[in-house]
């Protein structure tokens, strides 16, 4: 029953569960994990899972990871049917090692947030610690995790070129690699992330944002 969340970096925060029994209701998982790890795809084989701090509360079945803006992790949820641990409403908010190393956080800026397919954006940036040709630049697909899994994630380490602080970057070419949705772009200076800025990728093709105009309808998130 853990949450899998994706990073920026290209690592993944493993978070919640239990150690002992099977996701579901009624109490049939017992010994709660709170170990966090690491788990890096970069390492060699058999030297990819790191253990990091603590969390702090027991967060069983139904709980869930999301990637915040900012690079930490919201962990939430739990389920309110485990004998001896109520229904969980406080949030804890995880610092990934990359923002614990004293480092200052670049700065991304994006103009055009609305992604064709294979078309190229281009991005400001300002770093604090090293230089573009060591620069790297992630989409995270704009997802949760919950009951081990992560609908949809992915990660992506799209091509870039940079003049200066100007940066073009080079959209996933079709929605085999990225099917169409939004996803946080991050510039990785060293091992330090910027703050995500939210970019769709591939349109609307399902017109989800066509909400009715109708008097006294505000749009959420407006």
């Amino acid at each position: 029953m853990p949450c899998m969340v994706a990073l920026p970096d290209g690592t993944f925060l493993i978070v919640n569960g239990a150690h002992q029994g099977v996701a579901g209701f009624g109490g049939v998982a017992s010994d709660p994990n709170l170990s966090a790890l690491l788990y890096d795809p970069s390492q060699p084989v058999n030297s990819r899972f790191s253990i990091l701090g603590s969390t702090t509360i027991a967060r069983m079945y139904h709980s869930e990871a999301t990637l915040l803006p900012d690079g930490r992790v919201l962990i939430s949820g739990s389920d309110p049917q485990t004998p001896g641990l109520p229904e969980e409403l406080r949030i804890e908010v995880y610092i990934p090692p990359y923002l614990s190393q004293g480092f200052t956080q670049p700065v991304v800026t994006v103009q055009n947030k609305d992604w064709a397919y294979g078309g190229q954006f281009q991005i400001n940036v300002q770093l604090f610690q090293g230089q573009t040709s060591g620069m790297r630049v992630s989409l995270v697909a704009a997802t949760s995790s919950t009951h081990g899994n992560t609908m949809g994630g992915r990660t992506i380490f799209p091509a870039f070129t940079c003049q200066g602080t100007v940066c073009t970057v080079t959209a996933p070419p079709n929605a085999q690699v990225s099917p169409p949705g939004w996803h946080q772009l991050f510039i990785l200076d060293g091992p330090t992330p910027s703050h995500g800025v939210f970019v769709r990728i591939g349109g609307d093709p399902a017109q989800i944002g066509n909400w009715p105009a109708l008097p006294g309808f505000n749009p959420p998130g407006t």
